[in-house]
């Protein structure tokens, strides 16, 4: 896959908006700062104890 040009990612955000990309209706409709809370309640963060005490368990002989 080649690396991007300095315009690429405008003409491709241009290309969407002329073929009336449902994601920018979508966008304008919901209100995505109410669900933060609700995404961030539900969202799994690794137990970082947890994780410490498995790889220690796995050192240990």
């Amino acid at each position: 896959m080649a690396q991007m040009g300095f315009f690429d990612l405008s003409d491709r955000y241009a290309s969407l908006d002329a073929k009336k990309d449902p994601l920018v209706a979508i966008d304008a409709v919901v209100p995505w700062e109410e669900f933060r809370p609700t995404l961030e309640g539900v969202w799994r963060k690794p137990d970082l104890e947890r994780v410490a005490f498995n790889r220690l368990h796995t050192l240990q002989p």
